[in-house]
């Protein structure tokens, strides 16, 4: 039995929530299956380079798969793998060409903030207040400028894996291509789900801020004094709560990233569907 939200033929967009729910029931639906996959890659992730490549493939077979369940067309993970194994290159040089892409366009926006509000500071600077404001709203235009310019290029991964062979400027361009004109809904979907994980993301920060807080109450004040030894309770605990908020982030990260994959194999389908004439169908399982 299967669950529609759309049917064949030219489609309306999906509705923010309908996204997020549509994730947020297929990584339920196929929970062991994502969280394995998300375990892998991180595990991988620890090792340079070919580890690195070999995450990100691993992630894109939980957005392929994901995909699959949307067109009613489903995979098994060993099959996934073994279409996307000769592409593992590919997912990674996707990854590092938009990691980089992104880095020069944070470089260069804030680049024109700091003149922006140097200038602004030479013109107000009797008038504090209007020079805070305006220096505000800079850095508020600076971050939804990098949020447009992160919404056009935010599934490459999907054109990599469910596409015929992309290289990485391709997948980026495919990206580019299907996201015009739905930026301003990608960027509420990205603000919403976002909100949703920030909850787990907060609370496996809670050690590590409790690790940067003992370790300047350990060494800021003895600086200046080198004879002084800090007391082995306090290093034990920086020590521990530094391990423990390690472990939770990692842990964190591990169960949030196959959410991510699912909102982008979804986001992905929406603008291919209207397109090609697709229609979501999810189908039911017991949960």
């Amino acid at each position: 039995m299967s669950s529609n939200l759309g049917s064949g033929g030219f489609m309306e967009p999906l509705s923010i929530g309908n996204v997020v729910t549509a994730a947020l029931r297929l990584y339920r639906s196929h929970f062991k299956q994502y969280l394995g996959l998300a375990c892998q890659g991180l595990l991988w992730a620890m090792v340079p380079v070919y580890g690195w490549a070999k995450g990100h493939m691993l992630y894109g077979v939980i957005a392929r798969m994901a995909y699959g369940e949307l067109v009613n067309q489903p995979e098994t993970v060993g099959m996934v793998k073994s279409q996307l194994r000769p592409r593992l290159w590919s997912f990674f040089l996707t990854q590092l060409l938009m990691g980089l892409t992104l880095f020069g366009v944070n470089f260069g926006i804030g680049i024109i903030q700091q003149i922006l509000i140097v200038s602004i500071g030479l013109l107000a600077k009797d008038s504090p207040i209007v020079f805070g404001l305006v220096s505000l709203i800079i850095q508020l235009v600076g971050m939804v400028g990098y949020l447009w310019f992160y919404s056009r290029i935010f599934i490459p991964e999907l054109p990599v894996g469910v596409e015929d062979m992309l290289d990485a400027g391709q997948a980026i361009a495919r990206s580019w291509e299907l996201t015009k004109g739905h930026v301003w809904r990608i960027q509420a979907i990205i603000v919403v789900a976002s909100l949703i994980t920030l909850p787990l993301m907060v609370i496996a920060m809670i050690p590590l801020f409790i690790a940067f807080t003992s370790f300047f109450v350990i060494f800021v004040p003895n600086i200046n004094n080198v004879n002084s030894t800090p007391s082995e309770a306090a290093m034990a605990t920086f020590f521990i709560s530094l391990g423990i908020g390690i472990i939770l982030i990692l842990f964190a990260s591990m169960l949030i990233s196959p959410f991510w994959q699912a909102i982008k194999a979804v986001i992905y389908f929406d603008l291919r569907s209207r397109r090609e004439g697709l229609g979501l169908k999810l189908r039911d399982y017991e949960v």
